[in-house]
């Protein structure tokens, strides 16, 4: 059974069930669907039908953004009801952590490191996930990612920066480098690599802030990662700070 014979008999059964939410979204979808084979003149595919669906979830997507700033919740839910009905025509989408695994390993395989070069991370990111989300869910890691790989890397350098400062203290330790020079550096690197991991953790919540959709657990979840993230990168500000100001006393 083709995906259009599939969509027509549900669409019959939502009418014997009165189902209105659902009769009237199929409706409407095999409607497009109608104006999409006139448009190519040939019956459509089931992929080509998809591609249809994933236009229309977009479209009822963008009306949820704006029905909530408009302060519409009544409309916000029901546009997102359609966008149920419609998703489980399409493939299963990939989880969230799944997806940012994906699209990063996609990017670092790259060699992409900036925003001016975001249309060529989209394109190796759709490529590898390969339909199993839509662009919107791409887009956001794609910029999340991009947008992290400058203070990451800036926090990278600076811990190898101060490993690099930290051997010849090693080499030089027993010729009386001085012991608390020694210990307040290898502090500050071990500091710098907290501060990766609390920026890692602002990104990761900020991420699942942004497709957590409006399941009220994970925006929790995700709004105690941000601030975890935020407390934990103000204590490393001041230890590294604190370290900087003692190493500058010794010296």
């Amino acid at each position: 059974m083709s995906l259009i014979e599939t969509i027509t008999q549900n669409m019959k059964l939502a009418m014997k069930a009165k189902d209105n939410a659902t009769l009237s979204t199929l409706r409407l979808l095999l409607s497009a669907i109608k104006n999409k084979q006139i448009d190519l003149q040939h019956e459509l595919s089931d992929a080509e039908v998809q591609d249809v669906i994933k236009s229309q979830v977009k479209q009822l997507k963008d009306s949820i953004e704006s029905f909530v700033t408009g302060g519409r919740e009544d409309m916000a839910v029901s546009s997102q009801v359609e966008v149920v009905v419609l998703e489980q025509y399409l493939p299963a989408q990939m989880p969230d952590e799944e997806l940012m695994v994906i699209v990063k390993e996609a990017i670092e395989a790259s060699g992409v490191t900036s925003k001016e070069e975001m249309g060529r991370a989209m394109g190796v990111a759709m490529k590898a996930v390969a339909g199993r989300a839509d662009g919107t869910r791409v887009k956001q890691i794609v910029g999340t990612l991009l947008g992290a790989f400058i203070p990451v890397m800036f926090a990278m350098s600076l811990v190898a920066h101060e490993a690099q400062a930290a051997i010849p203290l090693v080499e030089n330790f027993a010729n009386g480098v001085s012991y608390t020079e020694f210990l307040l550096r290898m502090f500050r690197v071990l500091t710098l690599w907290l501060g990766i991991v609390a920026i890692t953790l602002i990104l990761n919540g900020g991420f699942q802030y942004m497709t957590a959709s409006y399941r009220d657990k994970e925006h929790d979840g995700a709004i105690s990662k941000i601030t975890i993230g935020v407390f934990s990168t103000m204590i490393v500000a001041a230890l590294f700070a604190f370290c900087t100001i003692a190493l500058q006393q010794i010296s």
